[in-house]
């Protein structure tokens, strides 16, 4: 039966170091599929009306020709960075990705609503749909597709009539954290039950689980893969290439490539221990998840301190940099329901590690 081989990444920054070409290190592995998916998680322009915020992402618009070259067919470009420079900003981009014969999926010019990417190979039909979380809209002119249940729900079952399969990717989550939220697993799970094949999610700059959930597959966050990693707490440096062979019918099998980024920014394929290090993590988050370990009690326990802390500094620099707006804007946030939940995860925790000694 005929097969066709997709190969998936997360978030490439495409910034350099060294002069070190972003791709060269897993050009091999890039190459060996049919279709070829990432988030690209940065503006392809340095012109534009910069946004006000802690991290904006822009690359020279002759970064784009490495995407060329490592052979991606379709982008993401519905995330958080995608408007860092403005409409004039992303419409580069655009231009830059058509240039070279890239697809992308998740914004575009104009105000309506976007369609979904329809990709023939061998005969399968493939619709992608591309969503982000976060707190902006789009400049008149130009729509970055946000991430609402009811209207994906929607999005997936018409373009399952038009396709063998669906695939949705996400850019959401909390940053930094190793586990999807109770509220995402539940996401996932209707998208799977009203159509979807396969859910590519990232956002969070770590690798997270994976689930076979009815006949698609969820994974949950595939980590950075082309990226700077010395911005993160603990230097996160493992990712994946995720690799996904369909025919007509389903998801015929499925593996993980274990990767790590190293000191020039460029993803290598992990050797040896560290590899093994990479498999048994990608393992253990994918058991928690499957097994339905992740309850709403537990995960604020392990994401309030992190959250809290990445935030309060993003708003301190935003604060130096740009005054009252965003003081404002922290003092409401700190009494979000969200925060509420982190808090109180936070005192649980530190109330038993006080009566364990510190073991839990």
């Amino acid at each position: 039966m005929t097969s066709v081989r997709l190969r998936a990444v997360g978030d490439v920054l495409l910034w350099m170091r060294n002069g070190k070409r972003p791709f060269a290190l897993v050009q091999h592995e890039l190459r060996q599929k049919d279709l070829l998916f990432g988030n690209l998680e940065t503006v392809l322009s340095e012109s534009g009306t910069e946004r006000k915020k802690r991290w904006v992402n822009t690359t020279p618009p002759a970064a784009g020709e490495y995407l060329r070259e490592a052979g991606f067919d379709i982008l993401s470009v519905a995330n958080n960075h995608t408007l860092d420079m403005g409409r004039e900003g992303f419409e580069k981009t655009l231009e830059g990705l058509e240039a070279r014969g890239i697809a992308y999926v998740g914004g575009g010019r104009g105000d309506e609503k976007l369609p979904g990417l329809i990709v023939e190979r061998s005969g399968i039909r493939f619709g992608f749909l591309a969503y982000t979380t976060g707190r902006f809209r789009s400049p008149p002119g130009v729509t970055v597709a946000k991430l609402k249940r009811k209207s994906v729900i929607e999005d997936i079952r018409a373009l399952k009539e038009r396709t063998d399969h669906v695939i949705v990717s996400l850019h959401w989550g909390i940053e930094n954290t190793y586990y999807p939220s109770p509220d995402q697993v539940r996401l996932a799970h209707a998208f799977i039950e009203n159509g979807a094949t396969l859910i590519l999610g990232h956002h969070s700059h770590t690798i997270q689980g994976l689930e076979r959930y009815k006949g698609g597959l969820i994974a949950y966050s595939l980590g950075n893969f082309q990226f700077d990693t010395e911005i993160f707490k603990e230097g996160i440096n493992s990712t994946m290439i995720l690799s996904v062979d369909f025919d007509r019918h389903g998801i015929r099998d499925y593996t993980t490539i274990p990767c790590v980024i190293n000191s020039d920014f460029q993803p290598e394929v992990a050797r040896g221990q560290t590899r093994k290090l990479v498999e048994r993590w990608i393992a253990k988050c994918s058991e928690r998840v499957r097994n339905g370990g992740v309850t709403r009690t537990w995960w604020f326990e392990q994401i309030g301190a992190d959250y809290l802390e990445y935030n309060l500094e993003s708003y301190r620099y935003r604060i130096r940099q740009h005054g009252l707006a965003p003081l404002l804007e922290c003092g409401v946030w700190l009494f979000t329901p969200f925060c509420l939940n982190c808090y109180a995860g936070l005192i649980r925790k530190r109330l038993r590690e006080r009566g364990t000694g510190g073991r839990a």
